[in-house]
């Protein structure tokens, strides 16, 4: 754990390319030695905290996704909250899928198309009335991780709560209008004339 909350910090100042396995053993206090008993490479590192934080999203949005709570509101609320706590390792994630952080950049698409397909089958469950679930989960999804990335990659030093709202309502919006349901209530809205 002391190697996964050391990547964290350098993650606060360093883009990962400039994070080397000396530098996350220095700062974990440990040797180089001790660091490639517990981990081949930086990557390795990054993939298993970057688990860590998706277990932490699946808790936050396990509510609305599996249908226990009806209300998405609650749930995304949590996943971006999760996503401002951790933003600069999950930037750093995002950053890897198009980097040469070959286990990252595969674990990173895994998760999306997880999350692709745990939306679009609660659309088809719950919101039939929604064309198209797989594309709409999948635009949606894409959606909120770029307004994640640019809105909350910094951490939460750098968001207020008010931005944190802000950004947060927009994306809710653009759920609610691509469910065609009401904001709130989130009832479906009334498509006859």
């Amino acid at each position: 754990m002391k190697v996964l909350a050391a990547l964290e910090r350098l993650l606060q100042s360093y883009p990962i390319e400039q994070i080397t396995s000396g530098r996350l053993a220095r700062e974990a206090g440990i040797s180089r030695s001790t660091f490639y008993r517990q981990y081949a490479n930086v990557d390795d590192v990054l993939v298993q905290l970057f688990d860590h934080v998706i277990d932490e999203m699946v808790v936050a949005g396990d509510g609305w996704i599996s249908g226990t709570d009806p209300l998405l509101r609650p749930s995304l609320r949590g996943i971006h909250k999760v996503f401002l706590n951790h933003g600069p390792l999950l930037r750093a994630v995002v950053d890897a899928e198009v980097g040469e952080l070959t286990a990252t950049s595969e674990r990173y698409r895994g998760v999306m198309a997880m999350w692709d397909e745990a939306v679009s089958l609660r659309l088809q469950e719950s919101y039939p009335w929604v064309p198209q679930p797989d594309l709409i989960a999948h635009a949606l999804n894409a959606a909120d991780e770029r307004l994640m990335y640019y809105q909350y990659g910094d951490g939460p030093a750098s968001v207020s709560e008010e931005h944190f709202n802000q950004t947060f309502d927009v994306m809710y919006g653009m759920w609610c209008s691509a469910m065609g349901i009401q904001p709130g209530s989130e009832t479906r809205v009334d498509s006859s004339p």
